[in-house]
C-alpha cells in the first residue's frame, strides 16, 4: 500500500543507527509517518524500519569493539557522563541497552558503548533487536494514536492559529532550520544544552509534518464511496443549498454545492481547453508522500476528499498552477434516466493560505486550507468563462435565495449557477419532466 519503498526503508534506518552521520537521516518522522498508516495497514515497511534499525545497531556495536576509543574520541563525549553511564553498564548491561535505544540523542552513543565496555556478541544481539523494535514502535504509536484520536474526534478545522501565505518559503525555511541545526550541532563537538534542545524541537516540527501527511493520504475506504450522485440529490439543489463536506482528510471547511452542468459531454476537455489543470485527488488514487510533495512542487497538489451526501469526487481541476492561492472546481457526475443529456453537479471555491488550526473537543493542531469565504464571485466569474467556450451556451442562477441556516465558513446566496449547452433542457425542466427515480439510471460519460 505504501511506496516509501523498503529498500530504501531499510537502508535509512540502518544509517540512522550509525555514530555521526545519523544526524543526517532523522528517521523518526518517517517512523510517525507510518504510524499513522497502521489503520490502513502498512506493517511491511514499519517491519522493515525495525530490522534496519537492529542491522545499524550492530554496526556501532562492532564499531565500538574494534574501533572502540577512536569512536569515542571523534563523538567527543564528556567524561564525568561517560563514568556514570559505566557505572550503570556495569550493574544494568542489557536493560541500559534496550532503554538508551529509546532515547534519541544517546542510542548510537549506548551502542558504540556496548561494543566498547566488551557485552557479549549474543547478549547483545538480543536486547538490541528488543530496544530496536521498542524504538521504532515508540514514535510508530505516536503516529498511530494522532490519526487515530483525530478520526475519533471527528475533528474539523477551526479557529486559526497561524497562516501561512506562502508554503514555498515555509518549506524553505524549515529546510534551512534544520541545515543550521545539525551545522551548529557538528561545529559544537560538546553539544551544548540550547542546541540539543533546539534540535528536538526541529525534530518535533518534523514529526508533526509527519502527522499532518499522515492524516492526509489516510483514504479510509475513500474509494468506495466514488459513485454518481442521485438524480434526486441534484433536485434537491432547486429547493435548498447542498453542502459539499471534507471526508477522511480535513484540509478545510465545508461548502456550498454551487454549480451544475446540464449537457456538457465532455467536460474535461472543456476545461482543459480552458486552461485548468487535473487534479489527482486523495479519494481517487493512493497518493504516497513524495508523490505529494512532486505535485505540491509541481503547483498541482492534490484536492482532499470532498464528499456530497457521503459521495466522493475524483473529478477535480485547479485554474492555475500553484498551491496558494487557487481556484479549485470539483464535478460529481449524476446518475440519470436514458436519454437525459449528461448532468454534474459542481463546487467552486478558492484557497486563499494555508493554516494552523487547533479543531476538535480536545484541542489538537492541523494543518487546512483557508476558504476566500465569498464564493459567489468566484462561482459566477467561472460559469461566464465555461459559457463563453460554448457557442450558444447560457447559465442561470437557481434554487433558494437564502443563506444556509447550518454554521458555516463561507459566505454565500445559497443559489446554483446551472449551465447548459444549446438545445439541453434546464435542470428545473430534467427534475419536472422525469422525475428521479431508480429506472434507467446511466452514469454520464466524458466523451
Amino acid at each position: 500500500m505504501l511506496s516509501w519503498g523498503v529498500p530504501a526503508l531499510l537502508l535509512a534506518t540502518i544509517v540512522n543507527q550509525l555514530p555521526v552521520i545519523s544526524v543526517f537521516v532523522p528517521t523518526e518522522p518517517v517512523y510517525v509517518y507510518l504510524g499513522t498508516q497502521l489503520p490502513q495497514g502498512g506493517w511491511t515497511s514499519l517491519l522493515a524500519c525495525m530490522l534496519g534499525a537492529w542491522i545499524g545497531a550492530q554496526g556501532s556495536f562492532w564499531l565500538g569493539r574494534t574501533a572502540g576509543a577512536r569512536v569515542l574520541a571523534r563523538m567527543n563525549a564528556a567524561p564525568a557522563a561517560m563514568a556514570r553511564a559505566r557505572a550503570l553498564f556495569e550493574r544494568r548491561g542489557p536493560p541500559f541497552v534496550v532503554l538508551a535505544q529509546l532515547i534519541w540523542p544517546i542510542a548510537t552513543l549506548c551502542q558504540v558503548l556496548a561494543g566498547a565496555w566488551g557485552m557479549r556478541p549474543r547478549t547483545y544481539l538480543v536486547v538490541s533487536a528488543l530496544g530496536a523494535v521498542l524504538a521504532v514502535l515508540q514514535y510508530a504509536a505516536i503516529g498511530y494514536a494522532s490519526a487515530t484520536g483525530l478520526a475519533a474526534l471527528g475533528l474539523q478545522p477551526k479557529e486559526p492559529l497561524l497562516v501561512l501565505l506562502g508554503p514555498y518559503w515555509l518549506l524553505i525555511g524549515l529546510a534551512l532550520l534544520l541545515l543550521v541545526g545539525w551545522a551548529l550541532i557538528l561545529r559544537r563537538a560538546r553539544h551544548a544544552l540550547p542546541l540539543r534542545i533546539a534540535h528536538a524541537a526541529l525534530l518535533a516540527l518534523a514529526m508533526f509534518g509527519a502527522i499532518n501527511l499522515g492524516t492526509l493520504t489516510g483514504r479510509a475506504e475513500a474509494a468506495g464511496r466514488i459513485a454518481p450522485l442521485p438524480l434526486e440529490l441534484a433536485c434537491r439543489t432547486l429547493d435548498e443549498t447542498l453542502i459539499a463536506r471534507t471526508g477522511e482528510t480535513p484540509l478545510h471547511a465545508a461548502q456550498p454545492v454551487n454549480l451544475a452542468l446540464v449537457g456538457y459531454y465532455a467536460p474535461d476537455a472543456l476545461l482543459g481547453g480552458l486552461g485548468w489543470l487535473r487534479n489527482r485527488t486523495y479519494a481517487g488514487d493512493d497518493l504516497d508522500p513524495a508523490e505529494i510533495l512532486r505535485l505540491t512542487y509541481r503547483g498541482l497538489p492534490p484536492a482532499s476528499s470532498l464528499l456530497i451526501e457521503g459521495v466522493a469526487t475524483d473529478l477535480a481541476w485547479q485554474e492555475q498552477r500553484g498551491a496558494v492561492p487557487r481556484t479549485q472546481l470539483r464535478l460529481w457526475p449524476v446518475a440519470v434516466p436514458s436519454g437525459v443529456p449528461p448532468l454534474y453537479l459542481g463546487s467552486v471555491g478558492r484557497i486563499d493560505a494555508v493554516t494552523l488550526r487547533l479543531a476538535g473537543r480536545i484541542p489538537l493542531p492541523v494543518l487546512a486550507y483557508d476558504l476566500f469565504p465569498f464564493t459567489d464571485s468566484a462561482r459566477n466569474s467561472q460559469a461566464e468563462a465555461i459559457t463563453r467556450a460554448v457557442p450558444g451556451a447560457s447559465w442561470q442562477l437557481l434554487g433558494p435565495s437564502t443563506r444556509p441556516e447550518e454554521e458555516s465558513q463561507f459566505e454565500t446566496d445559497g443559489r446554483i449557477a446551472v449551465l447548459r449547452t444549446p438545445g439541453a433542457p434546464s435542470l428545473t425542466q430534467i427534475c419536472a419532466e422525469t422525475g428521479p427515480g431508480p429506472l434507467g439510471m446511466v452514469l454520464p460519460t466524458e466523451g
